[in-house]
């Protein structure tokens, strides 16, 4: 089973409607990475709210942005190989269910529509977990349960936040911090075990 970190940067915060713009993952077994740029799926240009949070111009985006079914397809097939390497994966992100989770079902509802089906089966044995929600079970009556929040309490220095590698290096090590922690606070044979944090 492989832990993949991950994080969309997107061009809003409707999960819905509006695109993903930057693409970033680790496999936390094997260290490696993928990240890309990826030029909006609508054509829209972003706002500049979206630039001034995250760096992104739309001129990136058309200079290094790459168009996004091939983006969309590489990181699927990222994914794909790292799950028929270690059979399974488990998906980690921050309001990862909320949010970024969102997205990457969205993607695959894309990828589908433009005949890919290789994906399916991965699809449908993949694992979440929601780092959000793991930090409200582990750190009761906090304030505040946002990624630079939690990074600031484990002394956790994110290097480039609100981009998609930055905010994925980051959150690697606060996911290190918090799966210590689980094992260490639920010791029950019942709950010591991955599983308990996961959903589909």
């Amino acid at each position: 089973m492989a832990t993949i970190i991950y994080d969309f940067e997107t061009s809003g915060l409707n999960m819905y409607h509006d695109d993903v713009i930057e693409i970033g993952c680790l496999c936390v077994e094997t260290n490696e990475h993928f990240t890309c740029l990826v030029q909006p799926l609508s054509d829209k240009l972003i706002d500049d709210i979206i630039t001034e949070k995250t760096g992104i111009t739309n001129k990136m985006l058309k200079k290094e942005g790459v168009e996004p079914l091939v983006a969309f397809k590489n990181f699927f097939d990222t994914l794909k190989y790292y799950n028929d390497m270690y059979d399974n994966l488990i998906m980690v992100a921050h309001n990862g269910r909320s949010f970024d989770d969102i997205f990457l079902r969205r993607i695959f509802r894309y990828l589908q529509s433009k005949g890919y089906t290789e994906y399916d089966i991965m699809m449908s044995n993949m694992e979440f977990v929601d780092t959000l929600e793991l930090s409200r079970l582990l750190h009761p009556g906090r304030k505040s349960y946002s990624m630079g929040s939690m990074c600031a309490m484990y002394n956790i220095t994110n290097e480039s936040a609100h981009r998609a590698m930055g905010d994925v290096n980051a959150l690697k090590l606060l996911w290190k911090h918090l799966h210590s922690k689980f094992t260490v606070k639920f010791k029950d044979a019942s709950v010591h075990n991955i599983d308990y944090l996961t959903y589909h």
